[in-house]
């Protein structure tokens, strides 16, 4: 039976921003008493405490430190370094290990002296993303994570990673990953509905059966956006400004939303299934006259508009994800309504046909991808790498200057450091406000799900996690951490659907849509939303 957080809930959720007092938890002070295994995507990391750009948010199911220390709370961050701290990334194994009671988690049990506090371990591991941890909660696969502060050979260091204009910071570092641990529970970008057939699943899985997850929290919307590389950008910026979609004040690389170019959604399905191979394909009207857009940019680089220049090649280069990655589910059952039509879905194009498509295997690695097709650079293809069009020899090819496209988080690249921008679909941006309005279509609702074959302390405190993650204020603090663009605010939008009253007009303090999938009392990742009808009022814009 489908889980939904009740207006009950909603209440007792409130009460859970109340802490405790405490103090830092080490390794020293003992074995957890309370072990959580979550696999999965990071949409909803902020909630578990992780530190992002030096300053840890606040979090569901730990409790403060009355005398702050390191962190400022009684969690410590743990890494798995592999035994050299410059080798830690986000895309691996991680755990924090903190104190809790039955203030943070409601209905806990078994807490010792003093204050009844017990110790908590949250381990995460993010390989394999979405598909990977749904794999390991519904049909019991078991994976690597660290074990406990003992296992993993844990040992205190302040280290930092920096990936996507953030910087995750850690207290610990940690040598040694245990396998054939059991899942406790799966986070994923979109609900688990979605991932069936062959273009949302990992190649040699099979289809997650959602209805054997006994607990599924739809926790928020998650904004995906569709980025492409800064050279892209200026080419699609400057053939709007030309052909009127955008204004003429628009000079090349403007940031501002009226100036950042848009693709419709049909474009977008005809790229990612391979039936747009070519930047020429795409024609632009100005002063009369029908153009490529390669001939359009051409024409402003002889003009000496700065920030143009000719693309090495015109071949569409598409920086996609693995099958079963959560944010490209979340363009799968939203742009190309995979598995929503069946057969009648487009399929993901793949390697190996006329548009040149690339395996990008995490957030950092689309980021590299996108930045050496931009710039000529190796992070994503090294220098042994077959170039990536059309079908060269091994080494020696080179690439840069291309133009590409990609699938990305919109809590990403705010800070306009990286080699790529978003840009609008169907004129709309990737924005909380332009997602309330019912204008913005890529959203996927990341969630939490579980099998009830877990303990009662592990029970509670998933749903306190759950209850925790989608308060609108909750969504609002971690828009306001790490989502302000130079064109607004993106990120994530609270649900209507889980009993949240969504306000008359956008309010980014209150960020809940007034929209749902769950017509039917289920979240369904291939319904198109429409107004809650709990609610019945939307703003008109």
């Amino acid at each position: 039976m489908f889980t939904t957080l009740s207006r009950n809930l909603i209440a007792l959720g409130l009460a859970l921003a109340a802490t405790g007092s405490a103090w830092a938890l080490t390794p020293a002070d003992g074995a957890p008493q309370l072990s959580l295994y979550i696999p999965g995507s990071q949409s909803n990391d902020p909630a578990f405490g992780f530190m992002i750009n030096n300053t840890t948010p606040a979090n569901a199911l730990c409790l403060n430190d009355p005398n702050p220390t390191g962190t400022g709370t009684t969690t410590h961050v743990y890494f798995h370094t592999k035994g050299a701290n410059s080798a830690a990334t986000n895309d691996e194994y991680s755990a924090i290990y903190c104190y809790t009671d039955s203030t943070k988690i409601p209905g806990l049990t078994g807490g010792v002296a003093p204050n009844n506090k017990t110790r908590l371990w949250i381990s995460r591991r993010r390989l394999g993303a979405s598909f990977v941890g749904l794999d390991a909660a519904a049909n019991g696969t078991k994976l690597t994570y660290l074990k406990d502060p003992t296992t993993a050979v844990c040992t205190a260091f302040n280290g930092s990673y920096s990936s996507g204009g953030a910087s995750y910071q850690w207290n610990y570092s940690c040598t040694t990953a245990t396998s054939g641990i059991s899942a406790t529970a799966a986070t994923s970008d979109v609900t688990p509905d979605a991932f069936r057939g062959v273009d949302n699943v990992t190649p040699g899985k099979t289809d997650i059966d959602a209805s054997t997850l006994d607990n599924r929290f739809a926790l928020g919307g998650h904004i995906i956006g569709t980025p492409v590389t800064l050279k892209l950008r200026n080419a699609l910026q400057y053939a709007q400004v030309q052909n009127g979609t955008l204004p003429a004040s628009c000079t090349v690389g403007n940031e501002t939303p009226a100036c950042v170019p848009s693709l419709s959604k049909e474009i977008l399905v005809s790229i990612f299934s391979g039936q747009l191979y070519d930047w020429s394909t795409l024609k632009v009207k100005a002063a009369g006259a029908e153009k490529t857009l390669p001939e359009v940019v051409a024409d402003g680089v002889t003009a000496g508009v700065a920030g143009l220049s000719n693309p090495l090649d015109t071949a569409v280069h598409v920086c996609r994800r693995e099958n079963g990655a959560g944010q490209q589910v979340a363009l799968l059952s939203n742009i190309l309504k995979s598995p929503c039509l069946g057969d009648s879905s487009p399929k993901l194009a793949e390697p190996g046909g006329f548009a040149d498509i690339q395996y990008a295997t995490s957030l950092g690695a689309v980021d590299r991808c996108l930045g050496d097709y931009n710039n000529g650079t190796n992070g994503w293809f090294g220098t042994s790498n077959p170039a990536p069009f059309p079908n060269p020899p091994a080494t020696g090819v080179p690439h840069g200057n291309q133009w590409a496209i990609g699938i990305q988080t919109t809590e990403r690249n705010a800070s306009n450091s990286a080699s790529y921008r978003f840009i609008k679909i169907d004129g709309a941006l990737p924005t909380g406000e332009q997602v309330f309005l019912g204008h913005y279509p890529l959203v996927g609702e990341y969630a939490l799900s579980w099998k009830n074959n877990v303990t009662a302390n592990q029970d509670a405190a998933l749903n306190a996690l759950a209850i925790y993650s989608g308060l609108p204020s909750t969504i609002a603090a971690r828009n306001s951490d790490l989502s302000n663009h130079s064109w607004g605010q993106a990120g994530y939008i609270a649900l209507s659907a889980n009993g949240h009253m969504p306000p008359a007009t956008w309010d980014p303090a209150n960020p809940v849509t007034p929209y749902t999938r769950a017509l039917n009392g289920t979240p369904d990742a291939c319904a198109i939303p429409v107004v809650n009808p709990d609610f019945g009022s939307v703003e008109l814009r």
